[in-house]
C-alpha cells in the first residue's frame, strides 16, 4: 500500500453526480452545503467566481475541484452555454479529512494535461447520454475515479508535497500535522505537539523530520505562509493578517513572509493581480 492508498483507506471521499447537460446563465454553490465540488467542463466557456481569488475563465475541456467547502459561482456569457458534469464531493469528516487539507483549495486541470484519463472520461461521456438503470450509481463511480486521477496529478506536479502525504498517512504524526492545520496561528511548542501524537518529544522530533523532512517549527511556518497567502487574496490589510496567522506584529510577519517567497506581501499580492 503506497501512501496515498493509505490516506485515502483512512480519510475517504465520495461524490455525488447532480448535474449533467447544457449549463447556461449562472449559479452559486456552496452556501449551505459543508462539501467539496467537482466540475467536468465538456466543451463551451464558464467563468468560476471564487472566494479566494479573482475570476478564473474556464475555456477549454478541463476538470475543476474545490476540496475545501466554500462559496463559488459558475457563470456562462449571455446567450452561451456550457456542457457540464457537477457532482458533489463529501470528504468522510469533513474539516477533520487530512486527506482534503493535504489537497489546494482550488484545482483546474485541463483534460489535455490528464492523458491517463482518455478511457474513464470515454465510459463517462458514453454513460452520461444513456438512459439506462444504474446511471447515476455509474457516474458516481466514474468520478471517484476522477478525483483520484486529480490528486494523482497534484502530487506529480508537486501541488501537493511529497513530505506532507507522507505525514498525513503515518497514524501518529498525522494528530500533530491535523493540529496544526486546525489552528495555525496558535504557536504550537515540539512538547504540545508530542503530547498530540502520543509520543515523547525527543521521539515525536526525530519521527517528524525522519518522515516529513523538516522541523516542527518549519512545518508551522509553512502553513502559516499558506494560509496568509489565502487571507490576501482576500483583500485583508496585512497587518491584520500577521495577528491571524500567528504573529505578534506586522514587520515580524513581513520578515518570514519575505524569507519564504522573497518578496513582501504587498509585492506578492501586486503579482497575483497582474497575474
Amino acid at each position: 500500500m503506497d501512501r496515498l492508498d493509505a490516506l485515502m483507506a483512512r480519510w475517504g471521499f465520495s461524490t455525488e453526480t447532480f448535474y449533467n447537460g447544457e449549463f447556461c446563465g449562472f449559479n452559486t454553490l456552496g452556501e449551505q452545503e459543508q462539501v467539496g465540488f467537482l466540475h467536468l467542463v465538456r466543451a463551451g466557456k464558464v467563468m468560476l467566481h471564487n472566494e479566494d481569488g479573482p475570476p478564473v475563465l474556464i475555456d477549454q475541456p478541463s476538470l475543476v475541484l474545490y476540496a475545501h467547502p466554500g462559496i463559488h459561482r459558475l457563470a456562462v456569457p449571455h446567450g452561451a452555454s456550457v456542457q457540464l458534469l457537477c457532482a458533489r464531493v463529501r470528504f468522510h469528516g469533513n474539516e477533520k479529512n487530512a486527506l482534503a487539507r493535504a489537497l489546494p483549495g482550488y484545482l483546474q486541470v485541463p483534460l489535455a494535461e490528464l492523458p491517463p484519463l482518455g478511457k474513464t472520461l470515454e465510459l463517462l461521456f458514453d454513460e452520461a447520454v444513456c438512459s439506462e438503470f444504474g446511471q447515476q450509481l455509474i457516474l458516481d463511480r466514474l468520478c471517484d475515479v476522477l478525483v483520484v486521477q486529480l490528486i494523482r496529478h497534484a502530487f506529480r506536479t508537486q501541488q501537493i508535497s511529497e513530505a506532507r502525504l507522507s505525514g498525513l498517512s503515518d497514524p501518529a504524526l498525522s494528530k500533530a500535522l491535523m493540529a496544526i492545520h486546525r489552528d495555525p496561528a496558535y504557536p504550537w511548542t515540539v512538547d504540545e505537539l508530542a503530547t498530540e501524537s502520543g509520543m515523547s518529544r525527543s521521539r515525536f522530533a526525530r519521527q517528524f523530520h525522519l518522515v516529513v523532512g523538516s522541523t516542527p517549527a518549519d512545518y508551522l511556518t509553512e502553513q502559516r505562509m499558506v494560509l496568509a497567502q489565502r487571507l490576501l487574496l482576500k483583500h485583508k490589510p496585512v497587518q491584520n493578517v500577521a495577528f491571524e496567522v500567528g504573529y505578534g506584529s506586522q514587520p515580524a510577519f513581513t520578515k518570514a513572509f519575505t524569507a519564504k517567497f522573497g518578496m513582501s506581501p504587498r509585492a506578492w499580492l501586486g503579482g497575483q493581480r497582474v497575474a
